[in-house]
């Protein structure tokens, strides 16, 4: 391949040069890397190991967690948390579960096997055959003599401990199975079955129970008519994910994917406590020995402990970088356990709810990042050729598509994961071994920034060879336009990313803004509804104002005087309050949408007024004289050629006067108008999260705004075009 054949004796600078060189080495080890992690190579960033389930030995001396790797990690609390590796299964280790003694260790995989690993000697004493397809959950009894499985097919199979032997398979079911859980006395097992949770007899198979939800007052035999009739719903909405029995078999705790935790009495099919339980769905359950408290864990990053009987709150720990997966009660009275999709394992101390210690299964970035980093590679390498084959023939898309790449994918793809495992609660050292292949990538990276940036190169692709002067004039100026919009893009980037790692230490409940985001969002509409029509308002007022404040009429001039003093010489707020609770004294009840549009279309269009008539006196004399010269009457001098190069010199601070109001509107919720603020400002005390439910509101409001400005400059552009001519 050689370069382009129409533009013969073009000189290429050795920055140029240097350029496709590295641009190309850059390719191939993107391409490289990504194939060879898809073909199962050893080339890969290091990455933490997802915990997915926990269990604590009876005997307190050992903690076991299954591992997204298919292994099962035993630490050793008696020796300083040593830990050993258990390769146990094919694909992710699911569930694990300790013997009585504390000897024996069962764990289930993805690839439909249970093991039972003698944990002194290390090894398998037993394969359990669970159908061979995918288990998501085990159980124990609290005897240790028979272990209840489920798996994605829906069946739920009860084993002897003992033999080995298969008990009985009990399904399918109609739905996938999610969780199981076994009577202390082993004689029942329970399923998950959609939002339904079926109860059998473990021996015989036979059904004892279903456990659907319903209506808390009779005679309303669907959800929605329940609700419908503002009457409360008992049970789940959406699947079952968790579920527990306590220790005397006559409580089955159960955990949902619409976050809520239910205590049945499931002899009788009735919820006896109902509890909001997380923001997202909940993962685990388990009770304590003696069965007056449980312990449920989440997706939303939490744990929560639960007061019996009752089913209240009594605490939540926090502190989780991902999902919590496993829970145990601890190695002391005082203490708990947690597992993590974060890849650690923590101990928090109940009377503060602090963490106290934290072991690591793996060091290494989020999964999620190591996963997110492997498809950019592939990405980056794929569209990073075509950019270089560009760049090649001298096409100045080539060398924009080039910055894009290597400036915004680097910032967010490897900004973000940096600055988030710096964040990690591990010594220099640590971090360092984790991050050095991130900050070696971003060196890199930086370095072909400054050179794709350099003088000498972006000079080189600002217009192609082989063009007229006029056509290169012209494409030089879109392309600095363009590669301007590009700069200015990835610097907002850069601040997104330090903005969201910063927030991310403010301890922001993001499962929480995740869960109340579509509540707080339907009053967006009415926010923008409130606004347009106020704006509207404010417009009119102000132009009439304007016109009054000209007009040679002392009555005019006098009114729109004392209008524009009165207004701007009184607070919004006191405005506001006038409207809605002074008009009333008169005998005017005024709705609170428009107690509110009135208040904030009157006190803008006072401010405005000020903007038009600077904006109509901003004209010079001789367009009057023009229009009086044609025979125009004065009010057919204003409407053709007065007010048309007014509105345009008007456009930018009336702009301003819109943002601002969109802003100000969030005052209307003063008068429990259920618009945007006014649902964060619910939210946020009713559960103490006002910093997150304000900071939703608040990027409502600034995306709002940026798109208000992209507009506003597009109808700057369109005023003006008669200018460009």
């Amino acid at each position: 391949m050689k370069p382009q054949d129409d533009a013969p004796g073009v000189h290429h600078p050795k920055a140029v040069k240097l350029a496709w060189a590295l641009i190309a080495v850059t390719v191939g080890f993107s391409l490289l890397y990504a194939l060879q992690y898809f073909l199962g190579g050893p080339l890969r960033l290091p990455v933490v190991a997802r915990l997915y389930d926990m269990d604590v030995s009876p005997t307190r001396g050992l903690v076991a967690a299954a591992a997204d790797d298919g292994s099962v990690r035993v630490w050793n609390t008696r020796r300083d948390w040593e830990m050993v590796v258990l390769p146990a299964h094919h694909g992710a280790a699911t569930g694990v579960a300790f013997s009585p003694d504390g000897s024996i260790l069962y764990s289930a995989g993805e690839d439909g096997r249970v093991r039972k690993w003698d944990v002194a000697a290390k090894e398998v004493r037993q394969d359990f055959d669970a159908g061979g397809d995918r288990l998501n959950d085990i159980d124990l009894s609290l005897d240790g003599a028979r272990l209840a499985a489920v798996g994605r097919d829906g069946v739920v199979r009860v084993f002897d401990t003992d033999s080995g032997e298969l008990i009985q398979a009990i399904g399918p079911g109609e739905q996938m199975g999610w969780a199981v859980a076994i009577s202390p006395d082993g004689s029942k097992v329970a399923a998950s079955d959609g939002v339904n949770i079926q109860i059998w007899d473990a021996v015989s198979g036979k059904p004892l129970q279903t456990l659907r939800g319903y209506c808390k007052e009779e005679g309303f035999a669907t959800q929605k008519e329940c609700e419908k009739a503002d009457k409360r719903w008992m049970g789940h909405e959406k699947a079952v994910t968790a579920l527990a029995f306590s220790p005397d078999g006559r409580l089955l705790a159960s955990g949902s994917e619409d976050t809520s935790i239910a205590f049945w009495d499931w002899e009788n099919a009735q919820v006896k406590w109902e509890s909001g339980g997380h923001w997202a769905a909940v993962s685990r359950m388990v009770f304590n020995e003696q069965g007056n408290a449980m312990l449920s864990s989440g997706l939303d990053g939490k744990v929560r402990s639960w007061r019996l009987p009752g089913g209240k709150g009594s605490a939540y720990y926090e502190g989780h970088l991902s999902d919590v997966n496993g829970v145990a009660f601890g190695l002391a009275p005082e203490t708990i356990l947690s597992a993590s999709s974060d890849g650690t394992v923590r101990v928090w101390e109940t009377l503060n709810q602090k963490t106290v210690r934290i072991e690591w299964a793996a060091y290494g970035l989020q999964s999620e990042w190591g996963e997110t980093l492997v498809y950019w590679m592939l990405f980056s390498g794929l569209v990073g050729l075509f950019a270089l084959w560009g760049m090649w023939r001298f096409r100045p898309w080539g060398h924009l598509l080039a910055i894009i790449i290597y400036i915004w994918g680097p910032v967010v793809i490897l900004g973000l994961p940096l600055l988030e495992t710096l964040s990690y609660p591990l010594s220099y050292g640590l971090k360092l071994q984790v991050a050095w292949p991130l900050m070696l990538m971003s060196a890199w990276y930086l370095g072909l920034m400054l050179l794709l940036t350099h003088e000498s190169v972006a000079d080189f692709y600002e217009a192609p060879p082989g063009l007229s002067l006029s056509e290169r004039l012209m494409m030089r100026s879109q392309t600095h336009k363009l590669r301007g919009t590009i700069y200015t893009t990835a610097v907002w980037l850069l601040i997104f990313v330090v903005l969201y790692s910063l927030l991310r230490r403010f301890n922001l409940d993001i499962a929480f803004m995740r869960h109340w985001l579509p509540f707080i969002m339907k009053g967006s509409g009415l926010t923008m509804f409130v606004s347009l029509v106020s704006i509207m308002l404010a417009t009119v007022l102000a132009l009439l104002g304007a016109l009054g404040r000209l007009s040679k009429s002392s009555v005019a001039n006098g009114v729109s005087g004392f209008y524009i003093s009165l207004i701007r010489g009184t607070p919004l707020l006191v405005q506001v309050y006038i409207w809605y609770l002074g008009l009333p004294r008169l005998g005017i009840v005024l709705q609170p949408i428009t107690a509110g549009i009135l208040a904030l279309g009157v006190n803008y269009g006072a401010y405005m007024t000020e903007i038009f008539r600077a904006g109509i006196q901003a004209i010079g004399k001789g367009q009057y004289e023009a229009a009086e010269a044609l025979g125009m009457s004065r009010a057919q001098a204003y409407r053709r050629i007065i007010l048309p190069q007014a509105f345009r010199i008007v456009i930018p601070p009336i702009g301003n006067q819109f943002i601002a109001m969109m802003k100000d509107s969030s005052l209307v919720s003063l008068m429990s108008v259920w618009e945007l603020s006014y649902r964060a400002q619910k939210v946020g005390r009713q559960y103490f999260r006002a910093l997150e439910t304000f900071l939703i509101a608040a990027a409502f409001y600034w995306i709002l705004t940026v798109i208000f400005q992209l507009l506003q400059g597009k109808l700057e552009e369109y005023m003006a075009r008669g200018e460009r001519r």
